[in-house]
């Protein structure tokens, strides 16, 4: 005898979100490749299960009850943790270390959200870090002296793309800026992709401005930013509280974007690098959106 209650069936919950998705028994049937009567017992047995009405059905159409309506959300939480497990489980267990260079950016704002994730699903494996300016990584590939890094596009043929990022202008909040104004700039020392954009879109649009500061690692450039001394580009969801968007009356030009990529020293991703950058894609999918 089945024990009221127990609500983790999951072919259960498959068929009721397909229906719930579908509004159709017919089309959730084709989409699980499985008889409609079969769709039709699975959710009769939900609701019995649950001694809840979940759908309403008519001869015109099918559509959830308010009780229905809060299951879905619960149905999809445990199908999507069922296949999470199933994937996790289902993966070979990685051993050894993995050498990887990270972008100053990303450190400060992300790494530690794909440090947990790698750690919790790879126990066994470790890891070695460089961080620092995307210059300073591209020669440490170079060098192997790291297997893989996350670092700023250059049209490198090995660059896999992660996301884009938009670049913004920031600044303290006590810094005035106004259009007619040179901008104070506040940037990374040459080479520099940020800056070169930078530099290139106050050109296009003919504002003058006076280098303040110049760094040459993201922790100098913020510390001169958050003094008030000037402003600076940097990704739009890397943006830290203690710094604002400049606002649009200050006349400043839009700065483009910028692609992350993930290059390795092999013409392909090995297990652990690639492991490594479906993290690293996850976590920027969760902060870009």
């Amino acid at each position: 005898m089945q024990e009221q209650g127990n609500l983790i069936d999951t072919d259960e919950l498959r068929a009721f979100d397909a229906v719930a998705t579908k509004r159709s028994f017919s089309l959730a049937a084709a989409e699980l490749g499985s008889a409609q009567s079969t769709v039709s017992q699975r959710i009769a047995r939900l609701e019995k299960r649950l001694n809840r009405r979940l759908v309403h059905r008519t001869t015109r159409q099918v559509s959830l009850t308010p009780d229905g309506e809060a299951m879905l959300i619960y149905a999809r939480s445990i199908l999507a943790l069922s296949e999470e497990a199933r994937l996790r489980l289902a993966r070979p267990g990685l051993k050894g270390v993995l050498k990887v260079g990270i972008e100053d950016e990303f450190v400060r704002t992300r790494l530690p959200e794909v440090l947990g994730i790698f750690r919790a699903q790879f126990p066994d494996f470790g890891l070695k870090f460089i961080t620092g300016r995307n210059e300073h990584l591209r020669d440490v590939l170079r060098s192997h002296e790291v297997d893989v890094i996350l670092g700023k596009s250059h049209n490198g043929k090995e660059a896999a793309t992660l996301w884009e990022e938009q670049l913004i202008w920031v600044g303290h909040r006590s810094l005035q800026l106004r259009p007619s104004d040179p901008v104070p700039l506040v940037s990374y020392l040459k080479p520099s992709l940020t800056r070169d954009l930078t530099e290139r879109a106050l050109l296009t649009s003919r504002r003058p401005w006076i280098d303040v500061a110049e760094c040459s690692n993201l922790l100098g450039v913020i510390a001169a930013a958050r003094s008030g001394l000037g402003v600076m580009a940097i990704g739009k969801s890397f943006k830290k509280t203690v710094l604002e968007e400049v606002p649009e009356d200050a006349g400043l030009p839009p700065l483009g974007k910028l692609t992350y990529v993930v290059e390795s020293n092999g013409a392909s991703l090995d297990s652990a690098a690639g492991a490594f950058r479906a993290v690293l894609s996850e976590v920027a999918k969760r902060s870009t959106g």
